[in-house]
Protein backbone atom coordinates (compact mmCIF):
# COMPACT_ATOMS: atom_id res chain seq x y z
CA UNK A 1 0.00 0.00 0.00
CA UNK A 2 1.24 3.09 -0.65
CA UNK A 3 0.13 6.83 0.12
CA UNK A 4 0.78 10.66 -0.27
CA UNK A 5 3.22 12.27 2.49
CA UNK A 6 1.12 14.78 4.80
CA UNK A 7 -1.64 12.64 5.00
CA UNK A 8 -4.72 11.59 3.22
CA UNK A 9 -5.35 15.55 2.65
CA UNK A 10 -3.70 15.71 -1.12
CA UNK A 11 -6.45 13.10 -2.02
CA UNK A 12 -9.22 16.07 -1.63
CA UNK A 13 -7.74 18.24 -4.24
CA UNK A 14 -9.67 17.97 -7.53
CA UNK A 15 -8.04 16.89 -10.79
CA UNK A 16 -8.03 20.08 -12.51
CA UNK A 17 -5.87 23.26 -12.77
CA UNK A 18 -6.94 26.70 -11.57
CA UNK A 19 -5.09 29.83 -11.97
CA UNK A 20 -6.40 33.62 -10.17
CA UNK A 21 -6.55 36.10 -12.84
CA UNK A 22 -4.71 39.03 -12.15
CA UNK A 23 -1.56 40.60 -12.51
CA UNK A 24 0.76 37.31 -12.69
CA UNK A 25 -3.01 35.56 -12.32
CA UNK A 26 -4.77 37.56 -15.01
CA UNK A 27 -2.44 35.39 -17.61
CA UNK A 28 -4.25 32.57 -18.73
CA UNK A 29 -3.66 28.82 -19.17
CA UNK A 30 -3.97 27.08 -22.24
CA UNK A 31 -5.00 23.50 -23.48
CA UNK A 32 -3.22 20.26 -21.11
CA UNK A 33 -0.16 18.80 -23.15
CA UNK A 34 -0.35 14.90 -22.76
CA UNK A 35 1.16 13.77 -19.75
CA UNK A 36 3.41 10.83 -21.94
CA UNK A 37 5.22 14.11 -23.67
CA UNK A 38 7.10 14.52 -20.38
CA UNK A 39 9.44 12.18 -19.75
CA UNK A 40 10.82 11.78 -16.06
CA UNK A 41 14.65 10.98 -15.07
CA UNK A 42 14.82 9.18 -11.97
CA UNK A 43 17.16 7.68 -8.96
CA UNK A 44 16.16 5.11 -6.50
CA UNK A 45 18.12 4.52 -3.51
CA UNK A 46 18.95 1.28 -1.62
CA UNK A 47 19.60 -2.18 -2.86
CA UNK A 48 18.89 -5.57 -2.57
CA UNK A 49 14.64 -6.81 -4.14
CA UNK A 50 13.14 -5.19 -1.40
CA UNK A 51 14.65 -1.96 -2.63
CA UNK A 52 15.24 -0.83 -6.42
CA UNK A 53 14.29 -3.64 -8.49
CA UNK A 54 10.51 -3.90 -7.99
CA UNK A 55 10.47 -0.13 -7.80
CA UNK A 56 12.43 0.08 -11.21
CA UNK A 57 10.19 -2.07 -13.18
CA UNK A 58 7.02 -0.27 -12.01
CA UNK A 59 8.74 3.10 -13.03
CA UNK A 60 9.57 1.29 -16.20
CA UNK A 61 6.01 0.32 -16.86
CA UNK A 62 4.65 3.48 -16.32
CA UNK A 63 6.10 4.46 -19.53
CA UNK A 64 6.62 8.00 -18.43
CA UNK A 65 9.93 7.55 -16.62
CA UNK A 66 13.85 6.92 -18.44
CA UNK A 67 17.23 6.94 -17.20
CA UNK A 68 16.47 5.47 -13.79
CA UNK A 69 19.44 5.49 -11.57
CA UNK A 70 20.72 3.07 -8.39
CA UNK A 71 22.12 5.24 -6.25
CA UNK A 72 23.21 2.14 -3.88
CA UNK A 73 25.19 4.41 -1.70
CA UNK A 74 23.80 8.13 -1.33
CA UNK A 75 26.86 9.17 1.18
CA UNK A 76 29.63 7.74 -1.45
CA UNK A 77 28.10 10.05 -4.14
CA UNK A 78 29.65 13.14 -5.87
CA UNK A 79 26.75 15.15 -6.40
CA UNK A 80 28.05 19.07 -7.23
CA UNK A 81 25.69 20.42 -9.82
CA UNK A 82 22.01 20.28 -10.58
CA UNK A 83 22.35 18.21 -13.33
CA UNK A 84 23.59 15.61 -11.15
CA UNK A 85 20.14 15.18 -9.69
CA UNK A 86 16.76 13.65 -11.60
CA UNK A 87 13.70 14.90 -11.56
CA UNK A 88 12.49 12.57 -9.06
CA UNK A 89 13.91 10.84 -6.44
CA UNK A 90 12.96 7.62 -4.62
CA UNK A 91 14.65 7.60 -1.19
CA UNK A 92 14.89 4.08 1.06
CA UNK A 93 14.37 5.46 4.38
CA UNK A 94 16.75 3.80 6.85
CA UNK A 95 16.12 3.31 10.98
CA UNK A 96 16.25 6.78 12.45
CA UNK A 97 15.67 8.84 8.98
CA UNK A 98 18.64 11.33 10.72
CA UNK A 99 21.01 10.46 7.39
CA UNK A 100 17.89 10.49 4.80
CA UNK A 101 16.90 13.57 5.63
CA UNK A 102 20.36 15.24 5.61
CA UNK A 103 21.13 13.59 1.95
CA UNK A 104 17.18 15.38 1.09
CA UNK A 105 18.42 18.47 2.02
CA UNK A 106 21.83 18.43 0.35
CA UNK A 107 19.53 17.32 -3.15
CA UNK A 108 17.19 20.17 -2.91
CA UNK A 109 20.53 22.66 -2.21
CA UNK A 110 21.58 21.46 -6.32
CA UNK A 111 17.79 21.24 -7.53
CA UNK A 112 15.29 22.80 -5.76
CA UNK A 113 12.63 21.38 -8.06
CA UNK A 114 13.63 17.52 -7.50
CA UNK A 115 10.31 15.39 -5.93
CA UNK A 116 11.59 13.41 -3.72
CA UNK A 117 9.66 10.59 -2.33
CA UNK A 118 10.12 8.85 0.96
CA UNK A 119 10.40 4.86 0.71
CA UNK A 120 9.91 2.95 3.86
CA UNK A 121 7.78 -0.65 5.04
CA UNK A 122 7.14 0.81 7.65
CA UNK A 123 4.01 3.29 8.66
CA UNK A 124 5.51 6.65 8.88
CA UNK A 125 2.89 9.16 10.01
CA UNK A 126 4.13 10.94 13.21
CA UNK A 127 3.84 14.48 13.15
CA UNK A 128 7.10 14.57 13.72
CA UNK A 129 8.72 13.02 11.07
CA UNK A 130 6.16 14.46 8.70
CA UNK A 131 7.52 17.59 9.66
CA UNK A 132 10.89 16.52 9.50
CA UNK A 133 10.63 15.22 6.25
CA UNK A 134 8.80 18.37 5.05
CA UNK A 135 11.85 20.74 6.15
CA UNK A 136 14.16 18.43 4.68
CA UNK A 137 12.15 18.72 1.09
CA UNK A 138 10.33 15.10 1.36
CA UNK A 139 7.17 16.15 -0.72
CA UNK A 140 5.57 12.43 -0.70
CA UNK A 141 5.82 8.74 0.89
CA UNK A 142 5.54 5.56 -0.35
CA UNK A 143 5.06 2.24 2.16
CA UNK A 144 6.33 -1.44 0.91
CA UNK A 145 5.29 -3.07 -1.14
CA UNK A 146 4.53 -0.64 -3.64
CA UNK A 147 1.49 -0.46 -5.29
CA UNK A 148 1.23 -0.22 -9.01
CA UNK A 149 -1.84 2.27 -9.20
CA UNK A 150 -0.66 4.78 -6.52
CA UNK A 151 2.92 4.66 -8.27
CA UNK A 152 1.23 5.42 -11.26
CA UNK A 153 -1.02 8.36 -9.83
CA UNK A 154 2.44 9.55 -7.81
CA UNK A 155 4.47 10.17 -11.12
CA UNK A 156 1.11 11.35 -13.13
CA UNK A 157 1.00 13.97 -10.79
CA UNK A 158 5.03 14.69 -10.75
CA UNK A 159 4.36 14.86 -14.75
CA UNK A 160 1.64 17.89 -14.41
CA UNK A 161 3.31 19.49 -12.00
CA UNK A 162 6.49 20.03 -14.75
CA UNK A 163 4.23 20.73 -17.69
CA UNK A 164 4.96 24.36 -18.24
CA UNK A 165 2.19 27.00 -16.96
CA UNK A 166 1.10 28.32 -20.88
CA UNK A 167 0.57 24.30 -21.07
CA UNK A 168 -2.39 23.80 -18.28
CA UNK A 169 -5.98 24.44 -18.53
CA UNK A 170 -7.47 27.59 -17.99
CA UNK A 171 -10.10 27.97 -15.00
CA UNK A 172 -9.65 30.49 -12.56
CA UNK A 173 -10.83 29.72 -9.00
CA UNK A 174 -13.23 32.27 -7.57
CA UNK A 175 -10.86 33.95 -4.76
CA UNK A 176 -13.05 35.72 -2.35
CA UNK A 177 -11.07 38.33 0.25
CA UNK A 178 -12.64 39.03 3.56
CA UNK A 179 -11.60 41.99 4.90
CA UNK A 180 -12.55 43.91 7.84
CA UNK A 181 -12.24 47.84 8.23
CA UNK A 182 -11.45 47.08 11.35
CA UNK A 183 -9.96 45.29 14.47
CA UNK A 184 -12.71 43.36 15.97
CA UNK A 185 -15.42 43.89 13.47
CA UNK A 186 -16.25 39.86 13.18
CA UNK A 187 -13.59 39.19 10.37
CA UNK A 188 -12.72 35.98 10.97
CA UNK A 189 -16.62 34.88 12.40
CA UNK A 190 -17.47 36.03 8.35
CA UNK A 191 -14.31 34.37 6.83
CA UNK A 192 -15.10 30.78 8.78
CA UNK A 193 -18.89 30.62 8.03
CA UNK A 194 -18.93 31.70 4.73
CA UNK A 195 -15.77 29.12 3.96
CA UNK A 196 -18.57 26.24 5.99
CA UNK A 197 -21.19 27.20 4.06
CA UNK A 198 -19.37 27.51 0.48
CA UNK A 199 -17.87 23.72 1.82
CA UNK A 200 -20.94 22.47 2.62
CA UNK A 201 -22.42 22.94 -1.51
CA UNK A 202 -22.49 19.96 -3.65
CA UNK A 203 -19.64 19.03 -5.77
CA UNK A 204 -17.21 22.13 -4.02
CA UNK A 205 -13.76 22.41 -2.64
CA UNK A 206 -13.17 25.01 -0.74
CA UNK A 207 -9.62 26.03 1.05
CA UNK A 208 -9.87 29.15 3.72
CA UNK A 209 -6.32 30.86 4.03
CA UNK A 210 -5.93 32.48 7.34
CA UNK A 211 -3.82 35.91 6.45
CA UNK A 212 -5.11 37.75 9.72
CA UNK A 213 -2.65 39.79 11.47
CA UNK A 214 -1.07 39.95 13.93
CA UNK A 215 -1.97 36.00 14.13
CA UNK A 216 -4.43 33.95 13.05
CA UNK A 217 -8.15 32.96 14.99
CA UNK A 218 -8.65 31.03 12.06
CA UNK A 219 -7.47 27.54 13.56
CA UNK A 220 -9.23 28.36 17.39
CA UNK A 221 -12.98 29.11 15.74
CA UNK A 222 -12.92 25.69 14.28
CA UNK A 223 -11.54 23.87 17.10
CA UNK A 224 -8.32 22.09 14.70
CA UNK A 225 -5.36 21.14 15.87
CA UNK A 226 -2.95 22.06 12.70
CA UNK A 227 0.57 20.23 12.39
CA UNK A 228 1.35 22.86 9.81
CA UNK A 229 0.95 26.58 9.58
CA UNK A 230 1.10 29.09 7.34
CA UNK A 231 5.06 29.83 8.19
CA UNK A 232 5.75 26.06 6.70
CA UNK A 233 4.16 27.45 3.81
CA UNK A 234 6.28 30.89 4.05
CA UNK A 235 9.62 29.18 4.48
CA UNK A 236 9.47 26.66 1.58
CA UNK A 237 8.37 29.24 -1.26
CA UNK A 238 10.60 28.06 -3.83
CA UNK A 239 9.48 24.00 -3.44
CA UNK A 240 5.54 24.86 -3.06
CA UNK A 241 3.11 23.18 -5.09
CA UNK A 242 0.17 21.63 -4.90
CA UNK A 243 1.12 18.96 -2.88
CA UNK A 244 3.00 20.02 -0.45
CA UNK A 245 0.47 22.92 -0.04
CA UNK A 246 -2.25 20.08 0.24
CA UNK A 247 0.20 18.65 3.03
CA UNK A 248 -0.41 21.60 5.00
CA UNK A 249 -3.54 22.37 5.29
CA UNK A 250 -5.78 20.95 7.88
CA UNK A 251 -9.10 19.22 7.16
CA UNK A 252 -12.85 20.42 8.46
CA UNK A 253 -15.55 18.45 8.88
CA UNK A 254 -17.30 20.19 6.54
CA UNK A 255 -14.81 19.26 3.88
CA UNK A 256 -13.33 22.59 3.92
CA UNK A 257 -9.17 22.40 3.80
CA UNK A 258 -7.60 25.36 6.21
CA UNK A 259 -3.69 27.13 6.09
CA UNK A 260 -3.86 28.04 9.59
CA UNK A 261 -2.36 31.04 10.29
CA UNK A 262 0.28 32.48 11.55
CA UNK A 263 1.05 31.73 15.76
CA UNK A 264 4.16 33.90 16.41
CA UNK A 265 4.75 37.57 16.15
CA UNK A 266 7.51 37.33 13.94
CA UNK A 267 5.81 35.27 11.40
CA UNK A 268 4.65 37.77 9.27
CA UNK A 269 7.62 40.37 9.70
CA UNK A 270 9.78 37.64 8.07
CA UNK A 271 7.65 36.93 4.95
CA UNK A 272 8.58 37.42 1.48
CA UNK A 273 5.14 38.89 -0.10
CA UNK A 274 6.30 37.07 -3.47
CA UNK A 275 5.80 33.85 -1.13
CA UNK A 276 2.29 34.96 -0.38
CA UNK A 277 1.01 35.02 -4.07
CA UNK A 278 2.47 31.95 -4.84
CA UNK A 279 0.11 30.42 -2.05
CA UNK A 280 -3.02 32.07 -3.76
CA UNK A 281 -1.66 31.04 -6.89
CA UNK A 282 -1.71 27.46 -5.69
CA UNK A 283 -4.94 27.51 -3.78
CA UNK A 284 -6.69 28.50 -6.83
CA UNK A 285 -5.25 25.64 -8.63
CA UNK A 286 -6.38 23.29 -6.50
CA UNK A 287 -10.10 24.91 -5.82
CA UNK A 288 -13.29 26.35 -6.18
CA UNK A 289 -13.08 28.51 -4.22
CA UNK A 290 -10.62 30.06 -2.01
CA UNK A 291 -11.63 32.25 0.78
CA UNK A 292 -9.02 34.35 2.65
CA UNK A 293 -9.31 35.80 6.08
CA UNK A 294 -6.80 39.05 5.21
CA UNK A 295 -7.63 40.72 8.80
CA UNK A 296 -8.10 44.60 8.62
CA UNK A 297 -3.95 45.13 7.15
CA UNK A 298 -2.87 45.73 3.71
CA UNK A 299 -0.74 47.72 1.60
CA UNK A 300 -0.19 48.36 -1.81
CA UNK A 301 1.35 45.14 -2.39
CA UNK A 302 -1.64 43.48 -2.29
CA UNK A 303 -2.53 45.11 -5.29
CA UNK A 304 -2.60 42.26 -7.66
CA UNK A 305 -4.17 39.88 -5.13
CA UNK A 306 -7.40 42.06 -4.42
CA UNK A 307 -7.66 43.19 -8.24
CA UNK A 308 -8.10 39.58 -8.84
CA UNK A 309 -10.92 38.91 -5.96
CA UNK A 310 -14.06 39.49 -4.87
CA UNK A 311 -13.93 41.67 -1.38
CA UNK A 312 -15.96 40.77 1.01
CA UNK A 313 -15.65 43.92 3.10
CA UNK A 314 -17.34 43.92 7.04
CA UNK A 315 -18.09 46.69 8.95
CA UNK A 316 -20.23 47.84 11.63
CA UNK A 317 -22.76 50.80 11.71
CA UNK A 318 -21.23 52.22 14.45
CA UNK A 319 -19.74 56.04 14.06
CA UNK A 320 -16.01 54.46 14.25
CA UNK A 321 -16.91 52.09 11.65
CA UNK A 322 -18.63 53.45 9.22
CA UNK A 323 -15.91 56.22 9.55
CA UNK A 324 -13.75 53.56 8.79
CA UNK A 325 -15.67 52.26 6.07
CA UNK A 326 -14.98 55.84 4.18
CA UNK A 327 -11.24 55.22 4.26
CA UNK A 328 -11.37 51.68 3.15
CA UNK A 329 -13.35 52.41 0.16
CA UNK A 330 -10.98 55.54 -0.72
CA UNK A 331 -7.85 52.85 -0.27
CA UNK A 332 -9.44 50.31 -2.11
CA UNK A 333 -10.03 52.72 -5.13
CA UNK A 334 -6.44 54.10 -5.12
CA UNK A 335 -5.36 50.53 -5.78
CA UNK A 336 -7.79 50.59 -9.10
CA UNK A 337 -9.89 48.09 -7.54
CA UNK A 338 -13.49 49.07 -9.00
CA UNK A 339 -16.47 49.03 -6.45
CA UNK A 340 -18.23 46.59 -8.35
CA UNK A 341 -15.66 43.77 -6.72
CA UNK A 342 -16.34 44.98 -3.26
CA UNK A 343 -19.70 43.57 -1.40
CA UNK A 344 -20.11 45.68 1.81
CA UNK A 345 -21.14 42.91 4.86
CA UNK A 346 -23.06 45.00 7.80
CA UNK A 347 -22.02 42.98 10.63
CA UNK A 348 -23.84 43.25 14.40
CA UNK A 349 -27.13 44.88 12.74
CA UNK A 350 -29.78 46.31 13.97
CA UNK A 351 -33.32 47.48 12.70
CA UNK A 352 -32.62 51.07 14.12
CA UNK A 353 -29.11 50.62 12.02
CA UNK A 354 -31.16 51.47 8.56
CA UNK A 355 -31.54 54.79 8.24
CA UNK A 356 -27.54 55.73 8.96
CA UNK A 357 -27.41 52.94 6.21
CA UNK A 358 -29.64 54.83 3.79
CA UNK A 359 -27.42 57.55 4.30
CA UNK A 360 -23.96 55.56 3.69
CA UNK A 361 -25.62 53.87 0.12
CA UNK A 362 -26.54 57.27 -0.66
CA UNK A 363 -23.27 59.44 0.10
CA UNK A 364 -20.50 56.84 -0.49
CA UNK A 365 -22.67 55.12 -3.61
CA UNK A 366 -21.88 51.26 -1.66
CA UNK A 367 -25.03 48.75 -1.67
CA UNK A 368 -24.91 47.08 1.58
CA UNK A 369 -25.14 43.10 0.05
CA UNK A 370 -26.10 41.85 3.16
CA UNK A 371 -26.87 42.29 6.62
CA UNK A 372 -26.23 40.12 9.87
CA UNK A 373 -28.04 40.74 12.77
CA UNK A 374 -26.82 40.56 16.64
CA UNK A 375 -26.75 37.52 17.99
CA UNK A 376 -24.25 37.71 20.89
CA UNK A 377 -25.08 34.46 22.16
CA UNK A 378 -24.96 32.58 19.62
CA UNK A 379 -21.73 33.89 18.19
CA UNK A 380 -20.30 33.40 21.15
CA UNK A 381 -21.64 29.77 22.44
CA UNK A 382 -19.84 29.01 18.81
CA UNK A 383 -16.83 30.54 19.67
CA UNK A 384 -16.03 28.93 23.35
CA UNK A 385 -17.12 25.11 21.43
CA UNK A 386 -15.14 26.05 18.54
CA UNK A 387 -17.70 25.49 16.14
CA UNK A 388 -19.49 27.78 12.91
CA UNK A 389 -22.60 29.14 13.28
CA UNK A 390 -24.88 26.81 11.73
CA UNK A 391 -27.57 26.06 14.25
CA UNK A 392 -30.32 26.27 11.21
CA UNK A 393 -33.09 28.52 10.76
CA UNK A 394 -32.14 31.11 12.35
CA UNK A 395 -31.75 34.74 11.17
CA UNK A 396 -27.75 34.29 11.44
CA UNK A 397 -27.29 31.07 10.44
CA UNK A 398 -29.55 31.83 7.47
CA UNK A 399 -27.76 35.01 6.34
CA UNK A 400 -24.49 33.40 6.31
CA UNK A 401 -25.87 30.47 4.20
CA UNK A 402 -27.35 33.74 1.88
CA UNK A 403 -24.62 35.39 1.46
CA UNK A 404 -22.31 32.14 0.46
CA UNK A 405 -25.35 30.95 -2.01
CA UNK A 406 -24.84 34.38 -3.69
CA UNK A 407 -21.00 34.98 -3.98
CA UNK A 408 -21.16 31.32 -5.36
CA UNK A 409 -24.07 32.38 -8.38
CA UNK A 410 -26.63 30.01 -6.52
CA UNK A 411 -29.82 30.89 -6.78
CA UNK A 412 -30.82 31.57 -3.29
CA UNK A 413 -34.71 30.87 -3.03
CA UNK A 414 -34.27 27.54 -4.57
CA UNK A 415 -31.56 26.60 -2.61
CA UNK A 416 -33.61 28.22 0.63
CA UNK A 417 -37.32 26.04 -0.89
CA UNK A 418 -35.12 22.50 -0.75
CA UNK A 419 -33.84 23.66 2.38
CA UNK A 420 -37.11 23.85 3.96
CA UNK A 421 -38.48 20.91 1.98
CA UNK A 422 -35.68 18.92 3.80
CA UNK A 423 -36.74 19.99 7.02
CA UNK A 424 -40.36 19.12 6.33
CA UNK A 425 -39.76 15.43 4.93
CA UNK A 426 -37.17 14.89 8.12
CA UNK A 427 -39.71 15.53 10.75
Amino acid sequence: MSRQLLGPLVTTLPSSTRLANSGDFKQGLASSAASSEILLSAAITGSGPSGGSPLRQMLLETSQVRNIRDWVSPATLRLLHAQDVPDVVFLDMNADGAADFSFAQQLIKLRPSVHIVACSARNLTSPDFLLQAMRSGVRDFLQKPYDRSELSSLIARVVLERRPESARRTSAAKLLVVLGTKGGVGTSTVAVNLAVHLARMRDKKVSLLDFSRPMGDVAALLDLQPSFQLRDALQNEKRLDATLLAGLMTPHSSGLQVLSGASHLEDWQTASFSAVERIVEIAQQCFDFVVMDLGSHYSAEWKNVLQASEIVLVSEADLPGLAKLHRHLGALANLQIPSAQVRLIINRWHRHDDQALEKVELGMRMPVFARLPNDFKQVNDATVRGVPVTRGGDPLSSGFQSIALRLAGEDVSKQQKKSRLGQLFSR
